[in-house]
């Protein structure tokens, strides 16, 4: 076989990283919107933009495609940074420890090990129960709110937009009184809340407990009644390796899922003494 040179070079049927540097709105248009909201997802779209629109000498023509991304990357940024004041009342950040995303079914082959509300609770409240932090798990706020029905099965840009909101009825974990402070931890069960299919079915099932976590963050903020934290569950993966057993990684990571709650924990124990919200 005689290697030749090809003669004609085909057009390719789809858009060339020169097509976005010269009309950068086609790309900031064609964003899906569960990319937008994922801070890992818009970054390296934002890198590849960079890099790549950066080497066709059009980089001045691209910044509005960028703008759209970098502005959503600011916005989460800062709110997972940050504590929010609401006068009296203070929401602490999401304490980032683990994804808190996953899928289960399909074709899945890194699922997800979950931790159980009464699990969760276990680690939580033991380790609260250390500091001489006391929570009451029956008289607890209830958080009522509407929100994007992010648990859909038939989740893409379009179905989102047209979707009915999610009613969300939520009890929180643990309150203390005393010092107007409440916790939740955002299970599996609790991000199914955020669910408003019809007929939609899907063999793939996916999870995001972390932006779950972030909604009810933004919630506590805008009702602004009492002093506040949410973790979530982790969700760590099942990384399968073929020279060892099954048993062996679920137990190594389940262990791990739930360090990294207990992670989230000793951050929140950080942050009320920081704050001095608690009253010895």
């Amino acid at each position: 076989m005689e290697i030749k040179p090809v003669k004609l070079k085909r057009k390719p049927g789809y858009p060339t990283i020169k097509t976005f540097a010269e009309n950068p709105a086609l790309l900031s248009k064609n964003i899906p919107f569960s990319w937008i909201r994922n801070q890992y997802a818009a970054t390296t779209l934002a890198t590849f933009i960079l890099c790549g629109v950066g080497n066709q000498g059009s980089a001045q023509k691209a910044k509005p495609a960028i703008a759209v991304v970098s502005k959503d990357i600011k916005k989460d940024k800062t709110a997972e940074i940050q504590s929010v004041k609401h006068d009296s009342v203070k929401i602490a950040r999401i304490f980032s420890h683990g994804d808190g995303s996953g899928a289960i079914g399909c074709v899945v082959e890194s699922p997800p090990v979950f931790i159980s509300e009464d699990e969760a609770r276990k680690i939580i409240f033991t380790a609260l129960k250390a500091e001489n932090i006391d929570f009451s798990i029956t008289e607890t706020p209830l958080l009522k709110f509407d929100a994007p029905p992010i648990a859909n099965a038939c989740f893409d840009e379009k179905r989102l937009m047209n979707a009915k909101k999610a009613k969300i009825e939520i009890k929180m974990d643990g309150y203390n009184a005393k010092n107007n402070l409440a916790i939740e931890y955002v299970s599996a069960d609790d991000y199914n809340k955020f669910m408003t299919d019809e007929g939609c079915e899907s063999l793939l099932r996916g999870f995001a407990t972390k932006y779950a976590a972030e909604l009810i963050r933004k919630e506590l903020i805008a009702q602004g009644n009492v002093n506040a934290a949410v973790f979530y569950d982790p969700m760590t993966k099942i990384e399968f390796k073929r020279k060892e057993k099954f048993e062996t990684t679920w137990k190594n990571v389940n262990m791990l899922a739930r360090e990294q709650l207990l992670e989230q924990v000793k951050d929140f124990i950080d942050w009320i003494k920081k704050e001095g919200i608690i009253k010895q």
